[in-house]
């Protein structure tokens, strides 16, 4: 393995250690302030406040745009280059992004409520609180400043950032808990949990830049120059549609079974949901720290490096997921008793189920950053697009006849064919630019230009 694939891998591990420490923590306040959270305000309410929150989020990643991966694409070099006023611009274009699709969100979601609360299941008593709610949205997203810390390497800053938000959610729940507080108070809670991370993320990602970068001249209004950043408005399209596909399979599912089965079966696949993904969380947070090393890799031309570092992660999930498998069957359903207070018949076979959709997407997490940096962001794409277009009417005809098991399978067909759809152009792409092994005596791919991943078209800025 040569000195730049073992850089890689250390700087990968290592900076995933650090987001795996700050879920963790999450993950084990999470057990505490659900199972206050479901004491205080009963099973039913609980559901309610599972479904506002989630199609709070869902509309949140359905139309933010994802200004990280622009930041980290077209900054990366400018800002490692010490071009300031190139970076300036394209850092105001991803802020601009973050404010500008808040906005709309917010928008978004308190029509959305409006128009269609009484379908999701929600009690018309409790819409006008979920109305309120739907302003969170306007500060859900602090994906500028997440790249800064990416770009910068100082991934255990997100690590503090949800850590504040952690701490807030549980003594906030911890209080509703000792005085009870019913749905409003919870949802004021879950509110101020993100606002906390906002405010914190964004002064965190600014004494980032002060420490690292120096004084930037910034503007948030100054406009990109021809030649910044080409094709940028594309890209960032082409990664947010990505992103909206992945929340359409992630929290509209949770939505669909609350219509169909009710609130109280729509927290149960909530929480055994977020069960099987908090499980295996570890291996997933390992997506973020992949774009900044397959970047430096793809800048070298290393494309042998990139698919030892890709088949080796590929290995290292594998036998992760059989451990998994493992906790799940051990702790799995004690968990979910533990949390919802009820215990729930089925419950480790439905858990089982959503371990399994959890891993088909370990299987992605190295494809699809592999993918964007390599400028075939559109083959994810297509894949979302296959996936969504198959997942919700099987997750509904499956919900309906199968309950909550079939809504759970459903699921794990969907995952598995993002995978196979992700699969086949990453295993082309290796065998036209690094055939077999590494040529004896050489380090970066001698590869001719023209088979060079393409270069996005030219976009103008926001």
């Amino acid at each position: 393995m040569s000195t730049s694939e073992r850089d890689a891998l250390k700087r990968i591990f290592g900076n995933t250690g650090f987001l795996i420490a700050g879920r963790a923590t999450n993950a084990i306040c999470s057990f505490v302030y659900i199972a206050w959270a479901v004491r205080a305000l009963g099973l039913s309410q609980f559901g309610v406040l599972m479904l506002v929150t989630t199609f709070g989020a869902a509309v949140s990643q359905a139309t933010h745009l994802l200004s990280w991966q622009p930041l980290l694409h077209y900054g990366t070099d400018p800002f490692t280059n010490g071009r300031k006023a190139q970076f300036s611009r394209v850092l105001a274009f991803c802020i601009r992004a973050d404010y500008i699709s808040g906005g709309v969100g917010w928008l978004v979601g308190t029509l959305g409520v409006a128009l269609f609360g009484t379908y999701m299941g929600w009690p018309a008593a409790d819409q006008g609180a979920a109305c309120a709610y739907m302003l969170t949205i306007a500060f859900m997203n602090t994906s500028w400043s997440a790249g800064v810390f990416r770009l910068c390497n100082s991934f255990w800053l997100t690590m503090l950032t949800d850590l504040s938000g952690a701490l807030v959610r549980t003594v906030g729940s911890g209080i509703g808990f000792m005085y009870h507080m019913g749905l409003d108070y919870y949802l004021l809670v879950w509110s101020m949990t993100q606002l906390i991370m906002f405010l914190s993320s964004t002064w965190l990602g600014w004494m980032q830049l002060r420490h690292t970068g120096g004084t930037l001249r910034f503007s948030l209004f100054t406009p990109l120059k021809a030649g910044d950043a080409p094709g940028i408005w594309r890209f960032t399209l082409s990664t947010s549609c990505n992103h909206l596909l992945g929340s359409v399979f992630n929290q509209f599912g949770t939505l669909l079974v609350g219509g169909i089965l009710g609130p109280a079966d729509a927290a149960v696949y909530r929480v055994s949901r977020q069960i099987g993904e908090g499980i295996a969380k570890p291996a997933q947070l390992m997506m973020p720290a992949l774009y900044p090393e397959f970047i430096r890799l793809r800048e070298e031309q290393d494309w042998y490096g990139i698919k030892r570092v890709t088949i080796k992660l590929f290995l290292m999930i594998g036998g992760f997921s059989v451990l998994l498998m493992g906790v799940a069957m051990a702790v799995g359903n004690i968990l979910l008793t533990w949390m919802l207070h009820v215990h729930w018949h089925g419950g480790r076979s439905l858990i089982m189920l959503m371990l399994g959709s959890a891993i088909l997407g370990l299987g992605v997490v190295p494809l699809e950053p592999l993918l964007t940096v390599i400028g075939q962001v559109s083959q994810v794409l297509k894949g979302r697009i296959i996936v969504t277009l198959t997942y919700l009417p099987l997750v509904y005809g499956m919900t309906m006849t199968w309950h909550l098991e079939g809504a759970a399978a459903a699921a794990d067909v969907a995952g598995l064919i993002m995978l196979a759809v992700c699969l086949r152009p990453v295993v082309a792409w290796f065998r036209r630019m690094a055939p077999g092994r590494r040529p004896a005596g050489t380090v970066t791919g001698d590869v001719p230009p023209a088979t060079l991943p393409p270069v996005p078209e030219k976009g103008t800025g926001m």
